[in-house]
C-alpha cells in the first residue's frame, strides 16, 4: 500500500502518495531556482503554485488525492522549468514578461478540461466500486448468518422437534449417532472441535460482509493470527481424533442365512415377527431413515434392518439374510457381525421379520447391519399384513400407505386399490 502526505499548495489542502510528491517537490524547485532572482519572480512562483492547483482541482472536502500520473499530466500542461528558462532567454524586456499562465489559452482550458473529467471519472468509478461492494458484503453476511443458524440447529439441536419436522434427510440426535460411531469419552471433544472448524469460517465470512457494508476498521493482526490459530488447531484435532477410529472399521465380515422357496408362490405376505412396540427405550438417534434405540442403563442398541426385493431370473424365491460387522481385524468382524440378533422365518406364504435388529447390552456398534434381499419370481404379488409398514424395514415408497405390490420388470411396482 502507497504512503501518502499531505501537503499545502496556494494555500489549498492535497494528500499527495510518496512517489509523486517526490516528482511535485523536484518541479517546483527547479521553478524557484528559475525565478527566484528575477524581478517579480515570487509572483511568478505563486502564480504557478496556483495553477498546479487548480490542474489538480483543490479547494475540495475531502482532500482529493494526487497521484504520480496526475503529476505527470500537471507537467505536460504546464511544461517542464526548462521551457520556462528557454522562453526566459528571447524575452527583450523583463518588465512586460509575458504572464506564465493564461487561462484563455488553449492549452491551459484543455488541462483543466482534462483535470475536471478525470475527477468525475474517479466519482463515478468509487460509486461504482462502493455499490459493488455493499452487494457482496450482503450476501456474505446473508450466506454466513444463515449457515452459522443452520448448523447450531443441526449441530446442538436437531433433537427438537421444530429441527426433525423440517430436515431431509432425517437426522436426529448427533451426540447420540457421534458415540456410537466413536469412543464415548470422544464424542465431546470432537464436537467441540468440530464446532469451531466450521464455525470460525462462517463467521469471519458474516464478519466481512458487514465490513464491506458499514466500512468497519480493521481487526488488529494478533486477533487475526489467534483465530488463524484456533481454527487449525480445531481442524487438526478433529482429523487425529476421528482417524484414531477409522481403524476400528477397517474390516468387515458377513453371516449369511440363504434359503430358497421351492412351492410355486402367487402372493407373498410380510408380517412383523418381534414388533418395536415391545422394545423398552429411553434415546433415539436417525440418519436418512435409518433409526437407533438405545436403553441407557443396560447400553442395548437396537437398529432398523433393511429390506430389499427384487424380481429373480428364475421361477424359484429365494430369501436372503445377511449380518454385518466390523472391526480392527477380520476375526474381530467376524464376531461382531455373529453377536448381531435378528430373527426371521418363512412360513408357506408368509415371511416374518424382526422389525429392528439388536446388540447385546453394553456392546458397541461396530458398524453392525441386517440386510435382508428377497428374489421372487415375475408376476409375484406382495403384500402386508394389518398394521404393518414396509417403511419399518427402510423401504421406500411412494405411497407410505401402500399394501399391495407385485414384481414386474424385475422391481417391485406399487399397486393401488384393495
Amino acid at each position: 500500500m502507497k504512503k501518502t502526505t499531505s501537503i499545502h499548495l496556494a494555500g489549498q489542502l492535497f494528500s499527495i502518495d510518496e512517489e509523486a510528491c517526490r516528482i511535485l517537490a523536484d518541479y517546483l524547485e527547479h521553478v524557484a531556482a528559475r525565478f527566484r532572482n528575477e524581478p517579480g519572480g515570487e509572483e511568478t512562483i505563486t502564480d504557478i503554485e496556483t495553477r498546479i492547483a487548480e490542474i489538480f482541482g483543490g479547494g475540495q472536502e475531502p482532500p482529493l488525492l494526487v497521484s504520480r500520473d496526475m503529476v505527470q499530466r500537471m507537467i505536460e500542461v504546464m511544461g517542464a522549468p526548462e521551457e520556462y528558462a528557454a522562453a526566459a532567454e528571447g524575452e527583450v524586456e523583463p518588465a512586460e514578461r509575458k504572464p506564465l499562465y493564461d487561462p484563455r489559452a488553449l492549452r491551459a482550458r484543455a488541462g483543466k478540461t482534462l483535470a475536471g473529467g478525470w475527477h468525475v471519472i474517479r466519482i463515478l468509478m468509487a460509486a461504482l466500486l462502493r455499490i459493488l461492494a455493499v452487494l457482496l458484503g450482503t450476501m456474505l453476511t446473508i450466506f454466513g448468518f444463515l449457515s452459522l443458524f443452520i448448523f447450531t440447529l443441526i449441530f446442538f439441536f436437531n433433537h427438537s422437534p421444530m429441527v426433525t419436522g423440517i430436515m431431509e434427510p432425517n437426522l436426529v440426535n448427533t451426540p447420540m449417532l457421534l458415540e456410537m460411531v466413536l469412543n464415548p469419552p470422544l464424542v465431546r471433544p470432537v464436537l467441540l472441535l468440530t464446532a469451531l472448524a466450521v464455525l470460525i469460517p462462517l463467521a469471519v465470512m458474516t464478519y466481512i460482509g458487514v465490513k464491506l457494508i458499514f466500512r468497519l476498521g480493521a481487526i488488529s493482526k494478533l486477533v487475526k493470527v489467534l483465530v488463524f490459530v484456533v481454527w487449525i488447531a480445531a481442524v487438526c484435532g478433529t482429523v487425529v481424533l476421528i482417524s484414531l477410529q477409522v481403524s476400528a472399521y477397517g474390516h468387515h465380515a458377513r453371516v449369511v442365512e440363504k434359503v430358497q422357496v421351492n412351492a410355486p408362490l402367487k402372493t407373498l405376505w410380510i408380517a412383523p415377527l418381534h414388533k418395536l412396540s415391545g422394545v423398552a427405550f429411553d434415546d433415539m438417534a436417525a440418519v436418512d431413515g435409518y433409526t437407533f434405540r438405545r436403553q441407557s442403563a443396560t447400553g442395548q442398541l437396537f437398529g432398523t434392518a433393511e429390506l430389499d426385493i427384487y424380481g429373480s431370473d428364475t421361477s424359484a424365491a429365494w430369501i436372503s439374510v445377511e449380518k454385518m460387522g466390523r472391526s480392527n481385524s477380520a476375526e474381530g468382524a467376524r464376531s461382531n457381525a455373529r453377536k448381531v440378533d435378528y430373527h426371521w422365518k418363512i412360513s408357506r406364504d408368509t415371511l416374518y421379520l424382526d422389525e429392528y435388529f439388536s446388540l447385546p447390552a453394553g456392546a458397541p456398534w461396530n458398524g453392525s447391519s441386517i440386510d435382508i434381499d428377497v428374489w421372487l419370481p415375475e408376476g409375484t404379488m406382495v403384500r402386508l399384513v394389518p398394521g404393518a409398514v414396509l417403511s419399518t424395514w427402510h423401504v421406500r415408497c411412494e405411497d407410505p400407505a401402500a399394501t399391495r405390490f407385485r414384481i414386474r420388470a424385475g422391481s417391485l411396482e406399487e399397486l393401488t386399490g384393495q
